[in-house]
């Protein structure tokens, strides 16, 4: 990069709720950074952090960064990111997540990619880390295309245009043209500003040297929840965006379909039986397949006890909820029809 009296300015938002264990880390990891000092502001959007996050953030005081803390009521990402923007003094914005660590390049490589291909926002590759073994585990198989299919922003290795990626580089100019971030939009809204950016400012590029590391769910459970809601919210953006929807988030929802069918055939029974194992049979090989190829490559016996837990986790929870919010959609504009016509 160039030095500070040629490096423009950057403004970078991270959005924060009870990150006591994460934000110290984080924001060393930006401090750390090779990119100017002096050229970057720091905005924390806190959403009301009861724990000791903000005391964290306070013993970086005096550390080469202008670091501002807002409030933000509303306590969700979209309106933290409004609140961000809105207050940044630099028309380049960074979204930083606040369980990451960021390489010491990510700043200027982002802010580099984004003005040399003058694209609509830039990204980066993302590495999941754990604490725990069941942790580690979740990590592999969310870096693994069995498991999260072809989300390139997880384990590309080439430049190239994408749908999606995490966080962002882009610029307040474009965020204004295009009003923001929607606020209904509780989970799923880097994927919804993302593709309003494709659609009326230009292409989202994944930069693979552009790296962080982020701390993924530590339970099956918590794996669980995060991909219902994904899949829940995920269908929402398909409602208000139809030519949002790609092949790969269709694949959990079938298979979803496909598991319900089985179910109806094997408990119809007779010659129906036999085709109902057939999907729950493939299904399962495959997961096999694909758990045991990871745990001989990662050479971690524990692997093989944890992932055919976890791919079923993953897809069976996200389609659920990819279909569960399909339904209430539908039922509601079934009864408004209903309440309407009465």
């Amino acid at each position: 990069m160039p030095p500070s009296s040629t490096s423009p300015s950057v403004s970078i938002v991270i959005p924060c709720f009870n990150e006591q264990g994460f934000i110290k880390p984080c924001l060393t990891s930006l401090l750390d950074g090779v990119y100017p000092h002096d050229k970057i502001e720091i905005i924390l959007v806190d959403g009301g952090s009861t724990d000791n996050t903000l005391k964290e953030v306070g013993s970086l005081e005096g550390k080469p960064f202008n670091i501002t803390i807002i409030h933000n009521p509303k306590k969700i990402t979209p309106a933290a990111m409004n609140i961000g923007i809105e207050a940044a003094s630099n028309d380049i914005i960074m979204w930083c997540g606040a369980h990451a660590l960021y390489d010491s390049n990510y700043v200027s490589i982002s802010i580099k990619t984004l003005l040399e291909t003058n694209c609509a926002s830039v990204g980066g590759v993302i590495s999941p880390i754990a604490k725990t073994i069941t942790g580690n585990a979740i990590a592999v198989a969310t870096t693994h295309q069995f498991g999260i299919g072809n989300a390139k922003y997880r384990y590309s290795t080439r430049r190239q245009s994408v749908d999606t990626v995490f966080g962002g580089c882009f610029t307040k100019t474009s965020v204004e043209k295009i009003g923001g971030f929607d606020e209904k939009w509780i989970r799923n809204q880097d994927f919804e500003f993302n593709y309003r950016l494709r659609k009326h400012i230009g292409k989202i590029i994944l930069e693979p040297t552009i790296r962080c590391n982020y701390y993924c769910r530590e339970t099956i459970h918590s794996l669980s929840k995060q991909y219902f809601q994904y899949g829940y919210w995920r269908c929402k953006t398909s409602l208000k965006h139809p030519g949002s929807m790609s092949f790969r988030q269709l694949i959990p929802v079938a298979l979803n379909l496909g598991l319900i069918a089985s179910a109806i055939l094997i408990l119809i029974g007779g010659n129906a039986t036999s085709v109902g194992f057939v999907l729950p049979v493939v299904y399962m090989t495959a997961n096999l397949a694909a758990s045991a190829h990871l745990s001989i490559k990662n050479k971690s016996a524990s692997l093989i006890t944890r992932l055919p837990f976890i791919f079923p986790s993953i897809h069976i929870s996200w389609g659920a909820g990819f279909l569960f919010s399909a339904a209430s959609h539908y039922w509601d504009k079934i009864r408004n029809t209903i309440i309407g016509n009465g």
